[in-house]
């Protein structure tokens, strides 16, 4: 049954890349909050979160198109935002946050929440370096491509220097240094700092779909709130 103004085709088109988007982005912070080595996992999360939320984005900005103007926008529109992330990202939460000006105090908190968060603006840098450039970053190297960005390990580190802002997260570092042959403490460290990373990126997953939710994205943009959110996602393992 078609959802909205979407028609049918376009519509089973739309849950299809709503499943995609929620499952790419719960894969990947299930890695994020899981991983005991950024050697080993940095890629599988970069490449699931940079795609996961840049099709987040597409989707609330397809819907915000639709609810403003009766019609999805063309596949030449879509592709004019590239993979630039960042970009998405402040054109997102600048229509959502027009949006929900009279929303409820707790919609509302979800959005400042993560305005607020430290985590955020160095997440989606990472997200977005890796998106448009980082993929092929040493593969470009070898072929001698001079390269205008750091190594996404150098992006990702500024993520991790961010969450260690939290003073809990403080406190497990200086431990774990004063008592540096600990490797308990070290561990625990890595799992808060993980842990740490995981919330800011499901608090912008869950504050759009929320927005949704409320009515802030259209008729179409209700169901994909309920569609899109964490807690919709299935079993994994």
């Amino acid at each position: 049954m078609p959802l909205g103004n979407l028609t049918q085709e376009q519509s089973f088109a739309f849950l299809a890349e709503v499943t995609s988007t929620r499952n790419l982005l719960s894969y990947g912070i299930r890695v994020v909050r899981s991983a005991p080595f950024v050697d080993t996992t940095q890629d599988p999360i970069l490449t699931m979160l940079s795609i996961g939320l840049e099709k987040l984005y597409k989707l609330t900005l397809g819907l915000v198109a639709l609810d403003d103007n009766g019609s999805w926008p063309s596949s030449v529109e879509m592709r004019a935002h590239g993979h630039n992330v960042t970009r998405m990202h402040n054109l997102v939460f600048l229509e959502i946050g027009k949006r929900t000006m009279e929303a409820t105090p707790y919609v509302r908190s979800l959005l400042e929440r993560t305005h607020r968060d430290p985590v955020v603006l160095p997440l989606i840098k990472a997200l977005d370096m890796y998106g448009r450039s980082g993929r092929f970053y040493h593969l470009d190297l070898l072929g001698d491509a001079q390269q205008s960005w750091e190594s996404p390990f150098h992006y990702w580190q500024e993520v991790e220097s961010a969450a260690t802002s939290d003073e809990t997260i403080q406190e497990a570092r200086s431990a774990a240094i004063q008592n540096v042959m600990d490797g308990q403490l070290w561990d625990k460290l890595r799992l808060m700092t993980n842990q740490r990373i995981a919330d800011s990126i499901e608090g912008i997953w869950e504050a759009i779909a929320v927005c949704g939710r409320n009515h802030a994205l259209g008729e179409v943009g209700g169901q994909f709130g309920f569609e899109v959110h964490p807690n919709a996602v299935g079993r994994q393992w």
